[in-house]
């Protein structure tokens, strides 16, 4: 299940290990220490039942999202809710909503416009919905409204 993790067995492959998402960027040392201060949550609410969610599928989602997003696996926070009560344009069929947040990289309608076509290839084909059953919602961030280790990532 998604809440349950366990540590991997000494050399078993982790999510670093597997292949990489077709969305995946180089990472140089520059980009690491620039993304030090980043902190993208994705929200995903569906209607479908919790066992379209598995662990992999997560996994998937976690190297898509920072490949999406040019930010390190390690900075990405995901939360998944299985059903929902939802219903979009007036419909309860299967359906699926993202709203992902995050400090610098959804700030604007090219930077979203090029994230929704990523995500919408993703969640489409993942969750085999078709895409006007998916919404996705962007909100930018400031360091200020993100709080960690008793404090806001401002001061940190």
């Amino acid at each position: 299940p998604l809440s349950s993790h366990t540590p991997p067995l000494p050399g078993a492959p982790t999510i670093s290990d597997t292949t990489p998402s077709p969305f995946a960027r180089p990472w140089s040392d520059r980009t690491r220490r620039s993304h030090r201060f980043t902190m993208p949550f994705l929200e995903l609410e569906s209607n479908l039942a919790a066992s379209c969610f598995s662990e992999p599928l997560l996994e998937r989602l976690l190297r898509a999202a920072a490949a999406i997003l040019d930010k390190p696996q390690e900075r990405i926070n995901i939360s998944v809710r299985p059903n929902m009560i939802m219903a979009i344009g007036g419909s309860t069929s299967p359906c699926a909503q993202l709203v992902v947040s995050s400090i610098g990289v959804v700030g604007t309608a090219e930077q979203n416009k090029q994230h929704s076509s990523k995500f919408f290839e993703f969640l489409t084909k993942e969750l085999g919905l078709a895409a006007d059953r998916i919404l996705i919602r962007f909100y930018p961030l400031e360091k200020w409204q993100i709080g960690k280790n008793g404090t806001v990532m401002t001061f940190l």
